[in-house]
């Protein structure tokens, strides 16, 4: 699918455009939460929304441009809170703010594990990694803030490299949040410190990562 037909058709600007948008996307959100993407359509959306097909098409071309609209919603909301934890971690030690990010990542993620797997599965399926960047750089630039505020507890690494090591951060929570809530609805007791154990340990090694509170071996 190009990318151009995954754009909305216009934006809303009067302030009864905006409740329909809002209205829509909140019936989105709801049917994909309750049928995933096999009952997700255009004509579902619009009857939980409460709205023609012709009201909806005004705005989402198709049922792809909505997904990507939740997506990009749900990106912007992820960054606005990775944001906001990072300011309120500046302050503890390094290990014990990587703890409450990574219940910040477990919570986005199992707070509806359908809707969420449903928005990684078209995130990877879709061409929109142009429509993700301002979401994906604010995350970057998060966790730089981090490690900028930890950078006495942290090794000095090269010039240039701590924006891989971000991203690398990024994408061990991704991988292991999104495998475990494949797997239930609600988060295995272990995925917190497995996760916090993954993400100390890159950044400070095994032997200096220190224990983890409430860890216990995964069976």
């Amino acid at each position: 699918m190009d990318e151009t037909q995954l754009k909305a058709r216009k934006a809303p600007k009067q302030a009864r455009s905006l409740a329909t948008v809002e209205v829509i996307l909140a019936a989105a959100a709801r049917v994909l939460a309750r049928e995933s993407l096999a009952g997700f359509n255009t004509n579902r959306v619009a009857e939980i929304a409460g709205v023609s097909v012709g009201s909806l098409y005004q705005y989402f071309p198709n049922k792809a441009a909505l997904v990507v609209a939740l997506i990009e919603r749900e990106q912007a909301r992820l960054a606005d809170g990775l944001e906001a934890a990072v300011g309120s971690v500046s302050q503890v030690p390094l290990v014990e703010g990587l703890s409450r990010l990574a219940h910040l990542a477990i919570g986005q993620q199992f707070q509806d594990p359908v809707y969420a797997a449903a928005l990684d599965h078209e995130e990877r399926r879709l061409p929109i990694g142009s429509r993700l960047a301002l979401s994906e750089g604010r995350l970057v630039t998060a966790i730089l803030r981090f490690l900028e505020d930890h950078r006495d507890e942290l090794p000095d690494w090269p010039d240039g490299s701590r924006e891989d090591v971000a991203r690398d951060l990024l994408l061990i929570t991704r991988v292991m949040v999104e495998a475990d809530a494949e797997e239930g609805r609600d988060p295995p007791p272990s995925l917190h410190p497995r996760l916090v154990r993954a993400i100390s340990g890159y950044l400070l090694g095994p032997g200096l990562s220190g224990p983890v509170s409430g860890s216990r071996p995964r069976r």
